[in-house]
């Protein structure tokens, strides 16, 4: 079998439907296949969910390796080159696997598939695809008159679409911030404005798509959780977190990869050192990078989200501004009181740190932790650094020297 794409740093997914009468992708069996510099991959994947692959209560639920869920990989690569700008991957499989996980390819009638095409994250993990059919797709693996419906590759002529303007929360009278969930928004959206690629929900934060947030130092703040609190969802649990990393996802990450972020906020360890979220109506207050060993009740509040509204998701990039796009949006939330995380950020945080979900890699963004706020000529706030304020005193006190000696 041989997969080709017109894209050099996407990986391209494709298998059997996850059911017999249309194409879907929960449930699929699919291989995810990407070139890395020379080397190429094409990996045995089951999916199970929209979401990245996440341990819940105890078993993998997403898109996750067939390694993972106890299986094995069934693919063999067999070439893999890049040709004209023109990725070719093949590889193979047998028909009937066994793995038990592995559907089988059917040589006689028809088999619905599902293909996608997305991006790599910074763990070579396949992230939420951009481009997919919106049609049903089946093929016959064994026809008897061979016919070929390939056809050739054109390029886009699509010019390059600016990002929307990036949010910004920067304001000395704010204490509370009110974190749910929402849509990526595309290629102008949050992979535009972060760099970063998505798993397809973000965090809004007082209505923002991942905004910037300045905090000052000595200051208490309070964050209003609305991410999920059902931990049977694969997508839809979400607690807060801050933390000196940019990505997030710490339930994800291995233990040895724990060690070296530094928690902040939003993250209990318990007297055996498992990592639990903690965003609850206990007031939890971020100073250390191991905020502590007891256990708190773990919630992360009502789920609160903002959802397509029989929009196709591939038009995300057709708003020209993210308040547009954010009006198209059906927005819904459950019962219940939001989770409550206070955070008091001291002199031992970082001047930049970074609020994401706990289960979920990419959903959030910076977070400035400053000493006090000055005003620009233009009446504007400025954040400034203790490094900032030393820098400025010097130069004042020592220019009358150069003055005087000159």
């Amino acid at each position: 079998m041989s997969l080709f794409i017109s894209a050099e740093d996407n990986y391209m997914a494709f298998g059997l439907s996850g059911s017999t009468d249309k194409s879907e992708m929960i449930g699929s069996d699919a291989t995810i296949a990407y070139l890395d510099g020379y080397l190429g991959y094409a990996l045995d994947y089951n999916i199970t969910a929209k979401a990245p692959c996440v341990k819940v209560l105890g078993q993998y639920k997403g898109v996750c390796k067939d390694m993972l869920l106890g299986g094995f990989d069934s693919n063999q690569l067999h070439t893999a080159v890049r040709e004209n700008g023109i990725n070719i991957i093949t590889y193979r499989r047998t028909l009937i696997s066994a793995d038990p996980g592995d559907q089988e390819y059917r040589t006689e009638g028809w088999s619905y598939v599902v293909w996608a095409v997305g991006r790599l994250n910074h763990n070579k993990e396949p992230m939420f695809h951009d481009i997919y059919p919106k049609w049903n797709l089946k093929l016959e693996l064994n026809r008897k008159e061979h016919s070929s419906d390939c056809f050739a590759f054109t390029r886009s002529k699509e010019s390059f679409r600016e990002t929307w303007e990036a949010g910004e929360i920067f304001d000395r009278t704010i204490r509370t911030f009110t974190a749910t969930l929402g849509p990526s928004g595309g290629r102008r959206g949050y992979q535009g404005i972060t760099g970063m690629t998505t798993t397809g929900l973000v965090w809004y934060i007082n209505g923002l798509l991942a905004p910037e947030i300045w905090l000052r130092r000595g200051l208490t703040y309070s964050f209003k959780i609305h991410g999920g609190n059902n931990p049977h969802s694969a997508e839809h649990y979400h607690p807060f977190i801050i933390t000196d990393e940019a990505h997030g996802g710490f339930d994800m990450l291995s233990e040895e990869v724990q060690q070296k972020v530094r928690v902040l906020a939003g993250v209990e360890f318990t007297r055996r050192g498992q990592p639990k979220p903690t965003a609850a109506k206990n007031d939890l207050f971020g100073n250390s990078s191991r905020p502590g060993i007891l256990k708190l009740s773990v919630v992360a509040g009502p789920l609160c989200i903002s959802k397509h509204n029989d929009k196709d998701r591939r038009l995300d990039d057709d708003y020209p501004t993210f308040k547009k796009f954010n009006r198209s949006l059906l927005y819904t939330c459950e019962e219940g009181d939001a989770a409550i995380l206070k955070v008091t950020p001291n002199t031992t945080w970082p001047d930049i740190v970074y609020y994401n979900s706990f289960t979920h890699p990419n959903m959030g963004w910076k977070i400035h932790v400053v000493d006090s706020y000055a005003r620009t000529s233009s009446g504007a706030f400025m954040g400034l650094h203790a490094g900032t304020l030393l820098l400025t005193f010097c130069v004042t006190r020592l220019l009358p020297l150069i003055l005087h000696s000159a």
